[in-house]
C-alpha cells in the first residue's frame, strides 16, 4: 500500500482494515470486468514503466486505490446492495465469449 496519498486515502474510512476491505472488494470488481467499469479517466490510469514504454498498470490495487484517491467512489452504509451491483454490471459489461 505505499501508494501517494495514502494519508487521505485512510481519512476516508474509520480503519485501515476497513479500507483494505474496500480496496480489496474494488480490484475484484475491476478484475471482473476487465477495467471497463473504472471510474477514471483515461489520463489518470496508473502507469508502469517497462523497455517498451509506458502502459496501463495492469494492478487492480492500485486502480482501486487510486479511484478512492479521485473521492468519485461512495463508501457507507445505504448503498445499493453487492448483489443488485453485481446484476447490473454484468448487464452493462457483458462477458465477452472466447473466439473458437
Amino acid at each position: 500500500m505505499a501508494e501517494p496519498g495514502i494519508d487521505r486515502i485512510l481519512s476516508l474510512v474509520d480503519s485501515k482494515y476497513r479500507l483494505t476491505v474496500v480496496v480489496a472488494k474494488r480490484a475484484q470488481q475491476l478484475l471482473r470486468y476487465n477495467f471497463k467499469n473504472t471510474v477514471l479517466e483515461p489520463k489518470e490510469w496508473p502507469k508502469m514503466r517497462t523497455l517498451e514504454g509506458e502502459v496501463p498498470d495492469p494492478n487492480p490495487v492500485t486502480w482501486a486505490m487510486r479511484e478512492l484517491a479521485t473521492g468519485r467512489l461512495v463508501i457507507g452504509e445505504g448503498l445499493v446492495p453487492e448483489d443488485k451491483l453485481s446484476r447490473l454490471l454484468d448487464q452493462l459489461y457483458p462477458e465477452e465469449l472466447p473466439e473458437e
